[in-house]
């Protein structure tokens, strides 16, 4: 037992610095008088990528955003036309958020405007909600970018610059979500930087 002690302490003061840098990379979101199971969850997803655990990261920020588009009174028609009266992110549902004047176009990447091809926030949702690893690995390009002449190591997917991007996308969506007004959302979210919480 005190083997085992000593070497996660090891491992825990060997990945300070990390943890630490990732803490302030995305600093903090004040996300007002949010529903609290959403704010729970983008707290999830920013614990999960300090953490180092990036499909969390992924899982839980795609999952604020459903929960966000679900909450949403101009959504509200679409969800009990759905078979299971939730929502799930797809590219025809984002269609439908962006026609009501949800914010979607800040989950996509440049040439996602159109929604199609399928944004990479929702493929890299799909791909960890399903387990698919390899799937994953292949649609972010792993197999393009690595050098299989050298040693193995078993990759970590996704990354941390995914699960980065997918939060950030995430909560820029969740800020200009509530600053939109749809009704029972207040107006006063915002991002607050390192500096501000230290």
């Amino acid at each position: 037992m005190r083997a085992f002690e000593r070497s996660f302490r090891k491992n825990l003061e060997d990945i300070m610095p990390q943890i630490l840098e990732r803490a302030r990379k995305i600093g903090a979101v004040n996300l007002g008088d949010v529903d609290y199971e959403i704010w729970n969850t983008d707290n999830e997803a920013a614990y999960s990528f300090v953490l180092g655990l990036f499909a969390a990261t992924i899982f839980f920020s795609s999952r604020a955003v459903e929960m966000a588009i679900n909450t949403d009174t101009r959504m509200q028609e679409e969800k009990m036309k759905s078979r299971l009266k939730w929502l799930t992110l797809s590219p025809n549902v984002l269609k439908v958020a962006q026609n009501q004047g949800l914010p979607v176009n800040l989950l996509l990447n440049t040439e996602e405007v159109g929604l199609d091809p399928n944004p990479i926030f929702v493929i890299r949702r799909n791909k960890v909600i399903h387990g698919d690893t390899e799937g994953y690995k292949e649609v972010t390009g792993f197999y393009r970018t690595t050098d299989f002449t050298k040693p193995y190591k078993l990759p970590v997917a996704p990354s941390e610059d995914d699960a980065y991007d997918q939060l950030t996308k995430s909560r820029e969506f969740l800020i200009q979500w509530m600053k939109s007004g749809s009704t029972n959302i207040p107006k006063n979210a915002r991002f607050v930087s390192w500096k501000d919480i230290t």
